[in-house]
C-alpha cells in the first residue's frame, strides 16, 4: 500500500477529521488518534494528518474498511422528567429508552442537554456543525424556562432572581425573568437564558429561598413547544429545524 507521512492539507472538501466524525467514528479529538496512528486510508494511501481534505468521489477506509457520513438526522423531543440524556446509564432510565433505537445506533445526541427532573423541549441530532452553532456563545441562541416553585413569589425574591447568584467563582445571571401570572401567590416564573451553566436555574432559585418543583423547556430560539406531549418527539429536515429557531414556530 501506497503511504503518504507528510500530506499537503489543501483546500478543497472537507477536513479529514471531520468527514470521520460524520461517520459516527467518535469526536474529532477522537477520530484524530485513529488518523495519526495510520489507520485512515484515502483512495489506498495512508494518511496522518487530521487535517487532509477529502473531495467527493474519495474512498475512505479506516482499518481496511471503507466509511461513509450518516445519514443526519434531526429531532424534537418533548423529554418527561425522570430521564437522563445519556445514552447509556446504569443507575437511571434515560431519553434513549424512549426513542427509538435507530436514534442511539445512529449517533444522535442532545443539544444542550436537561438535568433528570427537569423536562420539555430537547433538541437531538448527529449533526456536530448544526450543535456547535446553536451552543455557541457568540450565537446567543435563548432558550426559555417554565418554572414552578415551592411558595409564592414576592417582590423581593423577584428581584434576587433577576440578580442572580455567583457558583464557583461564576456569575450566573439570566437574560431576563418574569412572573408569568399577575396575581397573590403565582408559583410559575419563566426564566430566559442565553448561556446554560449546569442547573443554574436551580442555583439562582436556591440563593433566592425557593425551591423548583417543575422545570420545563418551552423554547429554543423561536421555536416553541406547544402540542408535543411529554415522551412524543418529531424528525424534522435541518432546514426546518433552523428556520423554527431562527424565524418562528411551534411543535
Amino acid at each position: 500500500m501506497k503511504k503518504a507521512r507528510h500530506e499537503n492539507p489543501g483546500n478543497g472538501g472537507f477536513r479529514l477529521n471531520r468527514y470521520l466524525a460524520s461517520c459516527g467514528l467518535g469526536s474529532r479529538r477522537n477520530v484524530e488518534i485513529l488518523v495519526t496512528r495510520g489507520r485512515v486510508t484515502i483512495n489506498g494511501v495512508t494518511i496522518t494528518t487530521p487535517a487532509a481534505r477529502v473531495s467527493e468521489g474519495d474512498l475512505v477506509e479506516v482499518d481496511g474498511m471503507s466509511v461513509e457520513p450518516r445519514e443526519k438526522l434531526y429531532v424534537l423531543f418533548n423529554k418527561p422528567p425522570g430521564y437522563v440524556c445519556s445514552v447509556r446509564d446504569t443507575h437511571n432510565r434515560t431519553i434513549f429508552d424512549i426513542l427509538p433505537a435507530k436514534y442511539a445506533k445512529e449517533g444522535t445526541f442532545p443539544v444542550g442537554r436537561l438535568d433528570k427532573m427537569s423536562e420539555g423541549l430537547l433538541i437531538l441530532t448527529n449533526d456536530g456543525q448544526l450543535a456547535l452553532g446553536l451552543t455557541h456563545p457568540r450565537e446567543g441562541k435563548e432558550k426559555t424556562y417554565d418554572v414552578l416553585v415551592s411558595t409564592p413569589v414576592g417582590e423581593h425574591q423577584l428581584a434576587l432572581l433577576k440578580k442572580g447568584t455567583f457558583f464557583q467563582g461564576k456569575r450566573l445571571r439570566p437574560a431576563r425573568v418574569l412572573m408569568l401570572e399577575r396575581k397573590p401567590r403565582s408559583r410559575w416564573i419563566r426564566f430566559v437564558l442565553k448561556e446554560g451553566v449546569k442547573r443554574e436555574i436551580r442555583h439562582i432559585t436556591n440563593a433566592a429561598g425557593l425551591q423548583v418543583e417543575r422545570l420545563v423547556r418551552v423554547a429554543i430560539g423561536k421555536c416553541w413547544l406547544e402540542t408535543l406531549k411529554p415522551g412524543e418527539w418529531v424528525e424534522t429536515s435541518k432546514d426546518e429545524l433552523i428556520s423554527k429557531i431562527n424565524q418562528g414556530g411551534t411543535i
